[in-house]
């Protein structure tokens, strides 16, 4: 494993408290609760507004505040839908963002969404796609999930095995999915 003083440009405050508390949230098992409308929902707006918008920071403030042991999704798509989210995509100059906009449309758009897997695997998911998108940065691992998923079916063994290839440091290497103790 790489030392993190090699990763992890987190410059502003809120950058910084937020990696410190999902790093906690890693290793306390932190547990994602809704319906699996509420959870989808969730997953379309953690990919959405990564890329539609300058200021993506909005919606993680939300999910900031409201992280904890078992956190409330319903709760967090409730303030996400409060908050106008504008669509500005000026800052996009590479062929890959163009093609990310069109991959999270599409994701977005999509009436119908197969979640396979269980709840364990979910909240590794959730934790793993929070943490990634500080490693090295949030567009290999949300470029490689729009593309695994483009299908009606999200596989969260399938998406949490693309995820680890981002964990260069290590953070989940003691993580314990709690598989056995869910359906």
């Amino acid at each position: 494993m790489l030392s993190q003083k090699f990763f992890y440009p987190l410059y502003h405050t809120f950058e910084q408290k937020l990696f410190v508390k999902l790093l906690g949230a890693v290793k306390k098992n932190y547990k994602f609760i809704g319906s699996d409308e509420e959870k989808i929902f969730f997953v379309k707006t953690l990919f959405y507004y990564q890329l539609i918008n300058k200021d993506y920071r909005k919606h993680l403030h939300i999910i900031y505040r409201n992280l904890s042991p078992k956190t409330n999704i319903g709760k967090i798509n409730e303030l996400t839908r409060k908050i106008e989210f504008e669509k500005d995509l000026s800052w996009i100059t590479w062929l890959f963002e163009k093609d990310m906009v069109k991959l999270v449309n599409k994701f977005w758009c999509r009436k119908k969404i197969k979640f396979v897997g269980n709840d364990a695997q979910f909240n590794e998911f959730i934790l793993r796609y929070l943490v990634s998108i500080w490693l090295v940065g949030w567009a290999g691992p949300l470029y490689a999930l729009l593309i695994a998923t483009r299908d009606e079916e999200m596989d969260f063994k399938e998406c949490n095995k693309i995820l680890s290839l981002w964990d260069f440091t290590g953070v989940f290497k003691n993580y314990k999915c709690q598989m056995l103790n869910d359906k």
